[in-house]
């Protein structure tokens, strides 16, 4: 029993931290309606100032995080300034990848600045304890619960009395009424994001009292972290964010002290997986905006895409002109044979694993591009791909003509498994919760050790040998870059014939209105079902030929940020075109090779890069070619073709 109590209370601690992050994301989210991935590096980004200011500026802790605060609440307003006021007439998936890119660049700026390796973290309260009878608690603890508390109080008070909260309560709710009341939702949203930063130099200050070190990779964890915890209590309820820290903290512990510290993250992420099969807008949130196009609300009900600008309407993303698969295929091919037997090998190699990640980009084509849901988490599902591959090669023995449907296979079964609790959900809880699968499938790689082998990875995967050529592998020196594009041009051939008759119409319905769908007689969870199995199929083909490439998987190979690259790549060559997935996934591997000369710099011009494409190209790199037009309105569906197949 004193073990549960302490137990409870550390787990009390750590909760308290989540839920000052979560609370920030869920600020932003619920009156700007942007989900800020930069949140995580906010808190980075705070922690350092205040180590700046003690280790550095010889502050005190106190002065040093004033300090903190003003720099915080800078750069949470230039996160404002870029990503929601200078891209706002962009596709609503802009700001997700924009403070996506904001946060890469935020991490690599402090590397720059001060130092990639860990710094000790100033904490007047470490090592010292408070005996209650048997029970033992760390000073820290309770001074992360006391400021934790007081903070609370006191933004309580400011929501419920001030002008300021009560215009932010007003936005939240409804932005589009709050204004034709009278009420300036402007000064609500620049506070809100002034609010997240603040929040940033809290949490950092907890975060590094609590482990009493910090490190610039620390952003993206917590970050996850939070995003966890506002899902899990109400992705738009403050005082579900805090919940939700709170809860995730005390599982978090228990099952750290009960059953292991290597299973606290599956714990915390298999928690948010449970509350998003039997309760889906969390422990506090409502559904009163589902019927309303989701979080657009009664202002905005002409379209439920995630590819819209803040109206609700469809923006130029969405209207690449499409190109010929003929023309498509046929390029494809062309740069297959110039890479297999016309260039050196390390050229040769970097066109190979271009050819890879844009196999696996080809399946949020069909998933984002096609049928709307935004994936963050498909990183996971290449993954998948590339450990059956290296199972099946290393244990079994299997030459590639039975690789490939096995994959296939266990890719559409992985497919079926993500869609199942993303169902229920649309819009930004789309991202959010495929965000929580990918992590937990990032960490069933890394504790499954009997299967996977852990963080040790399976290694000795040969190269792909054939029945047909009797047991042999191709001998000739571009025979794995070969093999690689002809994966990709059968993943191209897939999707061409997805995009012939009504399959591909009745996902462009489902895509610009989940609701008229409906209205159609389109039932839209068979095909929403179907484009996830088929995104799955594809990212496994890409993680397949990545294992017979590297001869080598580990679960760091396919972390989330694999997950962002990808659909990074799917937006910066065309979101809705097989070939931007193409130009886009042979684009982003070939340009951190010509960077090599600017490591150091490579995370702050790829972001710069993405911003500006967001910003000038919104159609991707395809509209270089294509002039930008407007989408025209979907297509309704072909006599007898709505419905369940």
């Amino acid at each position: 029993m004193v073990v549960l109590i302490e137990q409870f209370i550390n787990g009390l601690a750590i909760g308290s931290v989540y839920a000052i992050v979560a609370l920030g994301f869920a600020l932003v989210f619920g009156v700007a309606k942007v989900v800020n991935f930069a949140q995580g590096s906010q808190v980075m980004a705070g922690a350092y100032l205040v180590w700046a200011g003690t280790a550095l500026w010889g502050l005190p802790l106190w002065a040093a995080f004033l300090a903190a605060l003003a720099g915080s609440v800078l750069i949470a307003l230039l996160i404002d300034l870029i990503a929601v006021e200078w891209l706002g007439d962009s596709a609503e998936i802009a700001p997700l990848l924009s403070t996506l890119a904001l946060s890469f660049m935020l991490d690599q700026g402090v590397r720059l600045i001060w130092s990639p390796d860990p710094v000790a973290f100033p904490n007047p309260f470490a090592g010292i304890s408070l005996q209650a009878g048997p029970l033992y608690f760390g000073a820290t603890d309770l001074v992360i619960l006391a400021v934790t508390l007081a903070f609370m109080a006191a933004f309580s008070l400011l929501l419920k009395f001030s002008w300021l909260g009560r215009s932010i309560r007003a936005a939240a709710q409804d932005a589009v009424a709050a204004q034709q009341m009278g009420v300036r939702t402007g000064p609500a949203k620049l506070a809100v994001f002034a609010l997240s930063g603040g929040l940033g130099a809290l949490g950092g200050v907890l975060v590094g009292m609590y482990f009493q070190q910090i490190d610039p990779s620390m952003g993206l964890p917590f970050g996850l972290k939070g995003f966890a915890a506002a899902m899990v209590g109400g992705v738009a309820s403050l005082p579900g964010a805090v919940l939700g820290g709170l809860v995730l903290g005390v599982f978090e512990s228990l099952a750290g002290g009960y059953i292991g510290s290597a299973y606290r993250d599956i714990v915390a992420f298999s928690l948010l997986l449970l509350v998003l099969v039997l309760r889906p807008q969390g422990l506090l949130g409502s559904r009163a905006l589902q019927g309303l196009g989701g979080s657009r609300g009664a202002g905005a009900i002409p379209t439920t895409s995630p590819l819209a600008d803040n109206s609700g309407f469809p923006v130029t993303v969405m209207g690449t002109r499409p190109i010929p698969m003929r023309w498509t295929m046929g390029l494809t091919l062309l740069i297959g044979l110039l890479a297999s037997f016309a260039m050196d090998g390390y050229w040769s190699g970097v066109l190979a694993q271009g050819a890879i990640f844009a196999t696996a980009a080809l399946g949020l084509t069909v998933l984002t591009g096609m049928s709307g849901y935004v994936s963050v988490g498909n990183g996971a599902l290449m993954g998948v791909g590339a450990y059956a591959c290296a199972l099946i090669t290393t244990r079994l023995g299997w030459p590639f003509e039975l690789v490939l449907p096995s994959v296939i296979v266990i890719g559409a079964l992985a497919g079926l498994l993500f869609a199942y609790p993303i169902l229920k959900l649309s819009g930004h809880m789309v991202a959010l919760a495929t965000l929580a699968l990918g992590q937990i499938g990032y960490l069933v790689m890394l504790n499954a050790i009997p299967l996977t082998r852990g963080p040790m990875g399976i290694g000795g995967i040969g190269e792909p040998r054939f029945a047909l050529l009797g047991g042999r592998a191709l001998e000739f020196p571009g025979a794995m870059t070969a093999l690689c594009f002809a994966v990709l041009l059968l993943a191209l051939y897939l999707v061409h014939l997805l995009q012939r008759g009504h399959l591909s119409m009745n996902f462009q319905l489902i895509r610009e209105d989940r609701l008229a769908a409906d209205a159609y007689g389109v039932h839209a969870t068979p095909y929403v079902v179907i484009a996830f199995i088929t995104s799955s199929i594809m990212a496994s083909l890409g993680g397949m030929m990545f294992a017979y490439q590297q001869a080598y998987v580990s679960p760091d190979s396919f972390l989330i940020l694999f997950s962002f690259l990808l659909l990074t790549m799917v937006l910066a060559g065309g979101i809705v075109s097989p070939f931007g997935a193409v130009a886009g996934g042979i684009a982003l591997i070939a340009l951190p090779e010509l960077l090599r000369g600017h490591a150091e710099y490579r995370e702050l011009i790829y972001g710069t890069v993405l911003i500006l494409i967001i910003k000038f190209l919104p159609s991707g790199l395809t509209s270089l070619s294509f002039g930008r037009r407007r989408a025209p309105a979907a297509p309704a569906p072909a006599a007898g073709t709505g419905g369940t197949p």
